[in-house]
């Protein structure tokens, strides 16, 4: 049996994004970006992109944070480091370490360190030892006129992280330091959890220091681009828009589905039904065990029986057990809220639907 491998399904038209990214890389670095979106738009798979395709001079540092347990600080050291444990010699400076670094690829999935100045950056337990150590790594790549870049994917993971304080703060203080205080390195940090976007969004410290870079699921011309390259026709195109909208993972199930000869209509309408299903569950668990809070959340549901999103002054209590069901997005930048994608906005109204019969 012949399988034919299908390459960089995830990764169509970000030229936008793509676009502003590379802006930003243009110049010294100055602010902190955090790129944000829906669950499953396609944020890691653009900043993946772009790690692939970035000339020589530069130097990326990627650190994922996702589907990591994260209790305390060695958690965080151990995520966050690349260790080179043949790098043993005492004599062994960050200078000469970093030698070895920069002859190397060029793209790196966490910071390296060798093994012997762990127990320097674990003194203490202080984070303050960390970022001196990552300082001077980005200092030492600047002087040999390489360009540093450090991406922190799922970054909320630590955002309720104590030390002595929360450790996200003294994070994001490292980060300023980085690239408005000391122009060394460019930082990108990702989360599709929206309600911690928000509270960075508000984040005193943060404001003039940082920007903002939506990632959403594509619009209706690009889902069926995206689609037609895959040899979905054009009523197959318009049932997959009717049914799912232009999030990337529905669409390559909805590939899939054309490459194995199942139907796409009844593909794209069980992908709704079991979406459906899901929030069903939320919304009726949530009916049994507080109806005062079932009533305001279908209240604010209710905002989609007509349109896609809503503005917003502030989160409450409803808006903010909707987005931590990932039922709904918050976007702090333009101040609305809408469904995570077309398929949670077709399941809320077909609930809200069968409610009035």
């Amino acid at each position: 049996m012949k399988i034919e491998k299908i390459k960089d399904m995830g990764f169509f038209n970000r030229e936008s994004e793509t676009e502003q990214i590379v802006d930003i890389l243009k110049f010294n670095p100055r602010l902190i970006t955090f790129v944000y979106g829906p669950i499953n738009s396609g944020k890691t798979t653009l900043i993946m992109d772009l790690i692939e395709n970035l000339p020589p001079d530069y130097v990326v540092f990627y650190v994922n944070l996702r589907g990591k347990f994260i209790s305390d600080y060695s958690d965080f050291i151990e995520s966050l480091f690349e260790i080179n444990r043949e790098s043993k010699k005492k004599r062994d400076t960050i200078q000469e370490f970093t030698k070895g670094v920069l002859a190397g690829a060029g793209k790196y999935y966490g910071i390296p360190i060798p093994e012997n100045l762990l127990d320097v950056v674990f003194k203490d337990n202080e984070p303050k030892n960390v970022f001196e150590y990552i300082t001077e790594v980005m200092k030492e790549i600047k002087r040999n006129k390489r360009q540093p870049i450090l991406i922190i994917d799922e970054l909320q993971v630590i955002g309720d992280l104590k030390i002595d304080e929360y450790l996200i703060y003294k994070l994001f203080n490292f980060f300023i330091r980085l690239t408005k205080e000391l122009h060394l390195c460019h930082v990108f940090a990702l989360s599709s959890d929206s309600l911690f976007i928000e509270k960075v969004y508000s984040e005193a410290m943060l404001q003039e220091r940082c920007e903002y870079l939506l990632v959403d699921e594509f619009d209706e011309q690009t889902t069926k681009k995206f689609l037609g390259k895959y040899n979905l026709g054009g009523e197959e195109q318009d049932v997959v828009w009717q049914y799912v909208g232009g999030k990337p993972t529905h669409l390559i199930t909805a590939i899939l589905a054309k490459i194995s000869g199942t139907e796409i209509e009844k593909t794209a309408k069980r992908l709704l039904k079991i979406r459906k299903g899901q929030v069903e569950e939320v919304l009726y668990s949530l009916k049994d065990e507080d109806k005062e809070m079932f009533d305001e959340v279908i209240g604010i549901l209710r905002n989609f029986s007509g349109d896609d999103k809503m503005k917003y002054v502030h989160v409450s209590h409803g808006i903010r057990f909707l987005t931590k069901q990932n039922i709904l997005f918050v976007d702090p930048v333009e101040k609305i809220i809408k469904p995570q994608s077309k398929t949670d906005l077709i399941a809320i109204r077909g609930i809200l639907k069968e409610m009035k019969n």
